[in-house]
């Protein structure tokens, strides 16, 4: 369990784990912003109805999801080496889905920033941006529905009902759910489904990082809580 006085806390538990849990929670809520900010920003100046969203907005996007993808590693990393006995394989799932949501996203928008972009301006491809339906989109959905959604639930089940853990928990279990509900959208064509799935990691999933963010600044390494 993750909480203040726990003394069944992993012997993993370390001064480094809880600070990258902070680290990545908060920065994961600051991501979340940015990445609304931009695209109000998109919207008030430039928005065209049906047209994808474009350079300069679309890049600035593409670097958030990317950074978003690392931050996503920090919360899942450190409740592996919170977690309990009782609660390791849940948080082993977590970080082993977690870690291949993140290393996807980085392939596919690092292929977005460069090859497609080199390439649109080569006039090789009609268009650079990610309009669906197209292959890499696909796989988007696929990281961002399907794998960034089993990680939120399991990372959820792998924390413990500690008073400091109950928001966080309940955040992460109803993003994750939200995602993959989202994944309707592609299976059926109708994209207008797959806004329950972004009401989940663009909305839901930073929220959940702001509350693991209390939960770790709540939580004590071990030899802290044994001498308390």
């Amino acid at each position: 369990m993750i909480g203040p006085l726990d003394s069944t806390a992993s012997e993993r538990w370390s001064r480094s784990a809880r600070r990258l849990g902070i680290a990545s929670s908060t920065g994961l809520l600051a991501v979340g912003i940015l990445y609304v900010a931009v695209i109000t920003l998109w919207l008030i100046i430039e928005a065209t109805p049906r047209a994808p969203i474009g350079d300069p907005y679309l890049a600035v996007m593409e670097v958030l999801t990317m950074v978003s993808a690392l931050a996503l590693l920090g919360p899942v990393i450190a409740i592996w080496c919170f977690a309990d006995a009782a609660r390791r394989v849940q948080a082993l799932g977590a970080l082993s889905i977690g870690s291949l949501a993140a290393v996807l996203t980085m392939a596919i928008h690092f292929v977005q920033l460069t090859a497609v972009r080199q390439l649109w301006r080569a006039v090789r491809v009609s268009d650079y941006r990610l309009v669906w339906p197209s292959p890499l989109f696909a796989v988007e959905y696929f990281v961002w529905d399907i794998l960034v959604g089993l990680t939120m639930l399991s990372a959820g089940f792998a924390l413990a009902g500690s008073p400091a853990a109950v928001y966080a928990r309940r955040a992460r279990l109803f993003g994750g759910v939200l995602c993959l509900v989202g994944t309707a959208g592609p299976l059926s064509g109708r994209m207008l489904v797959q806004n329950v799935a972004v009401l989940g990691y663009a909305v839901v999933f930073p929220l959940a990082g702001a509350f693991m963010a209390g939960v770790f600044r709540a939580a004590l390494p071990s030899s802290c809580a044994a001498a308390a």
